[in-house]
């Protein structure tokens, strides 16, 4: 659904869940919802609206009266959502939720189950049994006709459909392009509007009229786009209903009451790593994970800890690297990741083992490497609970690297009101100093409740609770530092960027919407920004800076969103030109008591000139092939050859077609990766990287996540104890108006 044009898939959800929060926590002295449970809904969300990208299969959309196939599979996902919870995998089984939501949301915009309670004079209801393992949908006779064309008009590629239909039996629109469901009468229903060729138009004027087909959906208010428009609203809220009921009872009743809330975001686990048993930091942070979170990459492993991700290196293949940066996600992520390397080879030895490169992944994603002695394992486990907090909010990320580094440098950080805690962790310095907005050295009460420093191998950590923390102010930190080191400064606060990406239009063009670009930008273009802000501020502005801080642009057109339907604040506009290198991005304003403040996504966004196209994966189906092609275009001014690549998280690539591609500038040309999912493969969410690296230039690559699904089985008969036929809709509407659920 187009959201310019009504009630999207995405607002419908979130509209849902607000509700079943509601329901849900309501009874709770003082709870309201919170970020944690926008960054769930968001991911529920934006799986939901991007099954648009799927015009195949008519079934992921009640099409051309799918309606077994369709049933089929919203149980199927239930029953795949309620596993992925249990099993720990919350992302998968969010983006399970999101996939039958949408199939959900739209029985109600493209079938005529609407229209027909209109008819019957009947209040709105939800459709009894949908997405329900004991009911089966049976759809009319092929012969069945259900529409007639619209009655043409005045007004240009509006028809008047009021009175298409032919039945009050159950029937849904065709739409082209969809192989399983091709409109085999122009007797039955079309989708309709101008993107549906299995509707007819005849775009000569006839009388200043036009043609028009003979279409129902309701997808929208806008007559060019939904031929039943008038009843898009209607449609909206009976699928808002409809999908707070299937939640409930399919999902959260079905679930332990903590499984339950680590899914919708109410609590987060902290997965605390303190072993005292380990023998090395390797096992110690191993041991104490469970099973469902680890990961084993090439002997790299990585694991939740308090919303961050840490990662044990070794010498691990560059693909291993893409894989963990796909892993905590694409430039929307908001927390870091610290790389644990076991570095010095005996206690007092300044001798570093080689980093493998995981100082660049520590970069890119706002973390740190931290290399720790083996007689320090457990100092390390502290250290990464003092710097890896649930709620910390990056407020400076810094970043440097190689011989022309500044010696000993200063940077500025504003402290503001919000702030409930402050944690300054650099790694690579070897001291650093706080000094006061008039200059003068601010005193660390390091004896004092609420003060706490830690030095582990190469790295400082300096927290200051509510009591300790500076006032709000401009302060400056000075570091005794040469080269290679980082600094983060983050702090405790509900004034927070809830997410910040990229993004670029998806979905069905009926359909559009804006999610993360797959791949790294491109150099120069001007892409969407979306943003989400929790708190309250009184001005805001975000901007685009270097990894060592300086700033490249200030983000003018991304503008704030007054009237957001949503908890956090919404920013949204186009970037300005995209800079070549890296770089990050940063919020700066004022709050509301007048105190500046600012705040940094500490994933840091690397530009490209070689575009990737690569289609979305949503989902694959163990045991069955799928190749996907890959496209590149070398938008460098000079020749270059590029090295392509495929990794995924489940071992599911078996064949990347080719090895390298020679490019022209302005030349493009592809290659296929082939997936099989092994039928012992564990299902749930995949990470899988497509990447391509130039030999002279910059390369670029895709960083997705698809749900690896069991294969398909039909609803057991013995599990089905409604059989409700579309010829039989007008008796089951006249029972739910006697108030009979059957």
């Amino acid at each position: 659904m187009l959201g310019a044009h009504g009630v999207s898939h995405m607002e419908q959800t979130r509209l849902a869940m607000g509700l079943l929060w509601d329901l849900w926590y309501g009874d709770i002295p003082g709870w309201v919802p919170t970020y944690k449970n926008l960054l769930a809904v968001n991911e529920i969300a934006e799986a939901n609206a991007l099954v648009d990208d799927d015009q195949e299969n008519g079934e992921l959309h009640f099409d051309g009266e799918s309606f077994q196939l369709g049933q089929e599979r919203l149980v199927k996902l239930s029953d795949q959502a309620v596993a992925l919870a249990n099993a720990g995998d919350y992302i998968g089984a969010r983006k399970s939720i999101g996939m039958a939501l949408h199939t959900l949301q739209d029985f109600y915009a493209h079938s005529n189950w609407v229209e027909s309670l209109v008819q019957k004079g009947a209040a709105n209801q939800i459709y009894p049994g949908l997405g329900y393992p004991n009911t089966m949908i049976y759809p009319l006779d092929n012969k069945a006709r259900t529409c007639e064309n619209c009655r043409a008009t005045t007004a240009v590629f509006c028809g008047d459909c009021d009175d298409n239909l032919k039945t009050i039996g159950l029937t849904s629109g065709y739409y082209s392009g969809e192989p399983k469901f091709k409109k085999i009468s122009s007797a039955k229903c079309s989708h309709g509007g101008p993107f549906d060729g299995s509707t007819t138009y005849d775009l000569g004027l006839i009388d200043s009229v036009i043609y028009v087909g003979q279409g129902i959906n309701k997808d929208s208010s806008t007559c060019l786009l939904s031929p039943h428009r008038s009843l898009h609203i209607r449609a909206a809220q009976i699928a808002i209903d409809a999908t707070k009921d299937w939640v409930n009872a399919r999902i959260y009743k079905r679930l332990p009451q903590l499984q339950s809330d680590y899914l919708f975001g109410k609590e987060y686990k902290d997965g605390s790593l303190l072993d005292p048993g380990a023998p090395t930091l390797y096992d110690l942070l191993i041991s104490s994970i469970q099973p469902h979170k680890r990961d084993l990459m090439s002997r790299a492993t990585a694991l939740d800890h308090n919303m961050h991700t840490v990662a044990m290196a070794e010498n691990v293949h560059e693909h291993g690297k893409a894989l963990l940066r796909a892993k905590v996600g694409r430039n929307s992520k908001l927390y870091p990741v610290q790389i644990i390397q076991d570095g010095v080879k005996e206690r007092g030895s300044e001798e570093l083992v080689d980093d493998y490169g995981w100082r660049e992944t520590a970069l890119a994603t706002g973390g740190h490497l931290i290399t720790v002695p083996k007689d320090e394992i457990m100092e390390a486990v502290a250290l990464l609970d003092t710097i890896s907090r649930p709620n910390n909010n990056e407020i400076l990320s810094i970043a440097v690297t190689g011989p022309d580094a500044k010696i000993d440098p200063e940077f500025v950080f504003p402290i503001d009101s919000s702030l409930k805690s402050l944690v300054v962790t650099t790694s690579g310095a070897t001291s650093f100093e706080i000094l006061n907005p008039n200059g003068s050295p601010y005193e660390l009460a390091s004896s004092a409740a609420g003060t706490e420093m830690r030095r582990v191998g190469n790295t400082i950590a300096l927290s200051l609770n509510s009591t300790t923390i500076p006032p709000p102010g401009l302060y400056r930190i000075s570091l005794k530092a040469a080269s290679n080191y980082t600094l983060s400064i983050s702090g405790e606060s509900d004034l927070s960027i809830i997410s910040f990406y990229l993004a670029e239009a998806g979905g069905r063009p009926q359909h559009r919407a804006f999610f993360p670009i797959q791949s790294l930008p491109i150099a120069g273009e001007m892409p969407m920004v979306k943003a989400h802000v929790n708190g309250n501020f009184t001005d805001g502005k975000f901007e685009f800076r270097t990894k060592e801080g300086a700033l490249i642009a200030s983000q003018d057109t991304v503008h704030r969103e007054v009237d957001s339907e949503e908890i956090a604040t919404m920013f949204y506009g186009n970037s300005s030109a995209i800079p070549e290198g890296d770089f990050m991005a940063y919020l700066t304003g004022v709050n509301d008591d007048g105190n500046t403040f600012q705040r940094a996504v500490p994933m840091m966004i690397s530009s490209s000139k070689l575009r990737l196209t690569v289609p979305i994966i949503q989902r694959m189906v163990v045991g069955e092939q799928r190749k996907v092609t890959i496209g590149l275009t070398n938008l460098n001014s000079i020749p270059d050859t590029y090295e392509v690549f495929a990794v995924d998280s489940k071992d599911s690539i078996i064949e990347v077609t080719r090895s390298n591609i020679e490019l022209k500038p302005g030349e493009t040309g592809s290659f296929d990766v082939n997936f099989l999912p092994r039928m012992n493969s564990t299902i749930g969410m995949t990470e899988v990287v497509i990447g391509a690296k130039g030999r002279a230039t910059k390369g670029n690559m895709s960083l997705q996540r698809f749900v690896l699904e069991p294969k398909s089985n039909p609803i057991l008969y013995s599990r089905i104890r409604y059989h409700q036929y579309a010829n039989e809709t007008e008796q089951l509407i006249e029972r739910l108006m006697m108030g009979m659920k059957r």
